[in-house]
C-alpha cells in the first residue's frame, strides 16, 4: 500500500483531504498554460478528487473565470455571455487580441456599407475643405501673418528714426519747466523782498499783515500780465488789419 501525505482543504462547504502530489502537478499544469494528462497515483483512499476538483481546490487567485482567462493570455469566454459581447465592437477587438482563437468571423474588421456612408457623412461635416483648400487657406494665413509682422516692423523702423526728436522735445519740455520754475521763484522772492520794503523794518513773514500785502502784491503783478497779453494781442490784430487793408 502506498503512503502519501494529505493536506486539508475546505470545498464545497466541507473539509476534504486531497494527496500533495495532485494539487503539486495540477499547479504546474496552470503554470505552463498548457492542458496535460495528470496521472492520478492510485492509493487506497476513498473518493478521490477528479481533476478539475483539484484545480478549482489549488486556484487561490478568486478571479471568476473570464478574469483569470484573461490574465493567462487566453480568449475570456467561449460564448457569450453578458449582451455587449454580441457588439460588433466586442467581437473586432476579440479577433485583432486573439486571432482566429475568438472563432470571430474576420469580415466583421471591415466596415460594413452603412458605417462607410456615416464615415463620409462625419468627414464632409468636421472637414468640409479639400486638402488643396487646407493648403491655400494655410498659405493665406501665413501670409497675412507675414504682412503685419513687415507692417509692425516698418512702423518700428520709423518710430526709431523719431525717437532722437522725441528725445529732444522731452529735454526741452523739462528744461523749459525748469525755467519756468526758476522764473517763479525769483517772482516770489522779488515780492517778498518789496513788501519788506514796503513796511520799512524787518517783519515775520508769517505775519498776517506781510501776508496780506503779498496776496495783494501777487493781484497787482497778476493784472499787469494780463494787461500786458492784452496790449500784445491788440498789437496783432491791429498789424493784421492793416496787412488786410493794404
Amino acid at each position: 500500500m502506498s503512503i502519501i501525505s494529505f493536506k486539508g482543504f475546505s470545498y464545497a462547504g466541507k473539509i476534504v483531504k486531497v494527496p500533495i502530489i495532485q494539487c503539486f502537478l495540477a499547479r504546474n499544469a496552470s503554470i505552463k498554460n498548457e492542458v496535460q494528462d495528470v496521472d492520478i497515483v492510485t492509493t487506497t483512499v476513498e473518493n478521490t478528487l477528479s481533476e478539475k476538483e483539484v484545480k478549482a481546490i489549488c486556484d487561490k487567485s478568486r478571479l471568476n473565470r473570464g478574469h483569470r482567462n484573461l490574465v493567462n493570455g487566453r480568449l475570456p469566454y467561449d460564448e457569450p455571455v453578458h449582451r455587449y459581447h454580441n457588439t460588433v465592437k466586442y467581437k473586432r477587438r476579440m479577433y485583432g487580441r486573439y486571432g482566429d482563437v475568438s472563432n470571430v468571423y474576420p469580415g466583421l474588421a471591415w466596415p460594413t456599407a452603412e458605417d462607410l456612408e456615416d464615415i463620409r457623412e462625419y468627414e464632409s461635416l468636421a472637414y468640409p475643405f479639400t486638402i488643396q483648400e487646407m493648403q491655400q487657406n494655410a498659405m493665406k494665413i501665413i501670409e497675412c501673418e507675414r504682412q503685419e509682422i513687415q507692417l509692425n516692423q516698418q512702423k518700428i523702423d520709423n518710430n526709431m528714426k523719431k525717437l532722437n526728436g522725441w528725445l529732444n522735445e522731452v529735454k526741452e519740455k523739462a528744461t523749459k519747466k525748469l525755467l519756468e520754475a526758476q522764473q517763479a521763484k525769483e517772482k516770489k522772492e522779488k515780492l517778498i523782498e518789496e513788501v519788506k520794503k514796503h513796511f520799512g523794518y524787518k517783519i515775520d513773514p508769517k505775519d498776517d499783515r506781510f501776508k496780506e500785502m503779498l496776496v495783494k502784491r501777487e493781484k497787482e503783478e497778476k493784472k499787469k500780465v494780463r494787461e500786458e497779453k492784452k496790449k500784445i494781442r491788440e498789437e496783432k490784430l491791429l498789424n493784421y488789419l492793416d496787412s488786410k487793408g493794404k
